[in-house]
């Protein structure tokens, strides 16, 4: 049997280049997306999409307790004195909780990887994101599973040592389709051009000198997810 792998699919930029790095090295992959309450359904739809364009098997797991600290508490001041610098995007205890019910699915397929799309930005951010925090998780589902004792179970995040930019440039030279991610924090049908996803997506493109293909997309009417909303109102 050749090199099997899960991804955490969020159906965003790092993802998606984490998808097609691993098809491009032989991975045969197994998508898990995550849907939790303030997961918008354009950035769910893409997640689906990319899993499409590559024939790729998508498992999806809804976790509704799952909310971002903004939506935990009215403000900032209500929050625990620990989390008051979160990022507003911040989820308690995110990764842990993504890589237990990956490591569920890992258990059951017989697969010994579990591979997240992390780019070097998010430790900045993110302390579910280092490479320590990866390394020893790894070493708890190691040793907590089945699997972990028969082949060992590790948690890697290949992007991690790449910028945004450089995520986008490797993505670039994979072909991915940039058109079907989706990087805001908002619920829209197109771009707010104001959170933190998207001025992290703006910056990278406009670093290369790249027009966005989504940006593209949507401009010249050509945008998939606008032409399927199109579609569905029709009389």
């Amino acid at each position: 049997m050749g090199k099997r792998a899960i991804l955490l699919l969020s159906g965003g930029i790092d993802s998606a280049v984490a998808l097609y790095l691993l098809k491009s090295r032989g991975y045969d992959v197994v998508a898990l997306t995550i849907n939790y309450p303030g997961r918008g359904e354009r950035e769910r739809e893409s997640a689906r999409e990319l899993a499409r364009l590559t024939n790729t098997r998508l498992i999806e797991v809804d976790l509704p307790f799952m909310r971002e600290v903004d939506e935990l508490w009215n403000g900032e001041e209500e929050r625990p004195s620990h989390l008051r610098s979160a990022h507003p995007s911040t989820i308690p205890a995110r990764n842990a909780i993504i890589y237990a019910v990956a490591a569920h699915y890992a258990e059951i397929l017989g697969i010994d990887t579990i591979v997240a799309g992390h780019n070097a930005d998010d430790t900045k951010y993110f302390p579910d994101t280092s490479r320590e925090f990866r390394r020893l998780i790894s070493k708890a589902l190691t040793i907590g599973t089945y699997i972990g004792r028969a082949k060992g179970l590790r948690v890697i995040a290949p992007l991690s040592r790449l910028s945004k930019t450089e995520v986008v440039r490797l993505g670039l030279k994979l072909g991915v389709p940039f058109e079907f991610t989706w990087s805001c924090h908002n619920n829209y049908d197109v771009p707010c051009g104001q959170c933190s996803g998207c001025l992290a997506r703006k910056r990278a493109f406009d670093e290369l000198g790249v027009k966005d293909p989504l940006e593209e997309a949507i401009s010249s009417g050509r945008d998939w997810w606008l032409l399927r909303k199109k579609s569905m109102t029709k009389p």
